[in-house]
């Protein structure tokens, strides 16, 4: 009973995360509150559990970047005011938890799909309901989208890739175009440039993987879907891409002047940690020495007085390269590669299932994959990981589909339950 119990809190946790993420105040929380009782409640489950390699390897990695995270730059051993090491912490517990618990497929493909039902639920309020010119859920534009758009492109892959039945990949296909609309309709520009990446990459393994023809209808049917949802609002869209082409423009030809726009902005803030970067290029600023250095630059006529309007670089990049230094910038990196590396679905490791799994098993390793693709894509305009809803839904996203993962593959304690859907 108490194992059956353990599995339906966690099976539970993961539909909710990804549900409530973009539909509700706070929507990480709940699934990530969830996923915390699990692992406590589910201790003598896991607790004994014999770890394989790439659990160990995602747990560290999480529990590294959290105590790094955590420390402010100006001082290696003064610890910030901020509470990374307990997100952090609590996210590597919760892998542990999973990787023996586990979680069924269909939780985590149906918790997707819905979240881009949220997303679209809370956008099209916004917009229609209460006038807003652009949807932003209960967070800001940037991240509503840009996290949207990832959730649409990952209920399209398990649409694609699962092999279930055509109403069961009808539901995700639906809900990933939710998500899609919902992202569009937050016009944030920088979810537009990263989601034909992400639509490639998902093209690539659908060829890789023998699906050359369903590939071919899915682009297409992705066509059609993006044309109908933009063709009511292409005046908008049209008027967005082309306000961001002429305030480059702006700004290539007088940056004083056009440094207050969207993109103008955002290129002023570039150049200014590149510039601090130089100045401290191991160990950077710091987190308040960031700011401090943007203050000093401002005083001395070298930067636009509106880069003091925000606390990071508009680039995840360039904003740990100017306070963290090479050290941070490794530490980045490491955050996008090992999760890339421990989800990628390689032919071995998809050969290693049962064939009546493996469809499911690649579904849920390509949306994961894809995570840390789109969060690096998206870095580049925005600075995820200085929000609290880019680092908890990064963390427990890749909970879930760990969770996921670990289920197919038998890994669990309690795998002899169902690899059933």
């Amino acid at each position: 009973m108490l194992k059956f119990n353990n599995k339906k809190m966690a099976n539970i946790s993961a539909f909710v995360f990804f549900a409530a993420v973009l539909a509700f105040p706070s929507g990480y929380s709940y699934g990530s509150l969830l996923f915390l009782l699990t692992a406590i409640f589910g201790f003598n489950v896991w607790r004994h559990g014999n770890f394989d390699k790439p659990t160990i390897i995602l747990c560290l990695l999480l529990i590294a970047a959290g105590i790094f995270w955590s420390h402010s730059f100006e001082n290696i051993f003064e610890m910030t005011k901020s509470d990374y090491w307990v997100k952090y912490g609590i996210a590597a517990v919760c892998v542990l938890a999973v990787a023996k618990i586990g979680i069924d497929f269909s939780w985590v493909a149906y918790g997707i799909a819905a979240g881009g039902l949220g997303s679209l639920g809370i956008a099209a309020y916004q917009y229609l309901v209460l006038g807003m010119n652009k949807a932003s859920g209960h967070t800001n534009a940037i991240q509503y989208g840009d996290i949207s758009m990832y959730l649409g492109v990952a209920a399209w892959s398990v649409a694609l890739l699962s092999k279930q039945k055509w109403p069961a990949r009808l539901a995700f296909a639906v809900g990933g175009a939710c998500a899609v609309l919902g992202s569009l309709l937050s016009e944030t520009r920088g979810a537009w440039v990263v989601a034909p990446v992400l639509v490639l990459c998902l093209l690539v393994w659908m060829f890789q993987y023998g699906q050359a023809k369903l590939a071919g209808i899915a682009v297409v049917a992705m066509v059609l879907a993006v044309a109908v949802m933009v063709i009511p609002y292409g005046e908008k869209f049209t008027s967005r891409a082309n306000t961001a082409v002429v305030e480059l423009q702006a700004y290539a030809a007088n940056p004083v002047q056009a440094a207050e726009t969207s993109i103008g902005q955002r290129l002023e803030q570039w150049r200014l940690a590149w510039a601090l970067w130089e100045q401290k290029p191991l160990l950077g600023w710091g987190t308040q020495g960031f700011a401090q250095g943007k203050q000093l630059r401002v005083d001395q006529g070298l930067a636009h007085p509106s880069v003091m309007d925000y606390g990071h670089a508009h680039n995840e990049i360039l904003d740990m390269l100017a306070k963290r230094g090479v050290l941070g910038l490794v530490m980045l990196l490491l955050l996008y590669g090992v999760p890339l590396a421990v989800f990628w679905p390689t032919r071995k490791r998809m050969a290693q299932v049962p064939w009546i799994v493996r469809d499911r098993l690649l579904s849920l390793r390509v949306a994961a994959t894809l995570l840390p693709i789109a969060y690096f894509g998206f870095g580049w305009t925005q600075v995820f990981f200085v929000h609290n809803s880019g680092n908890m839904f990064y963390l427990f996203a890749l909970v879930a589909f760990w969770g996921g993962v670990c289920q197919l593959e038998g890994k669990t304690v309690l795998a002899s339950s169902s690899r059933a859907v």
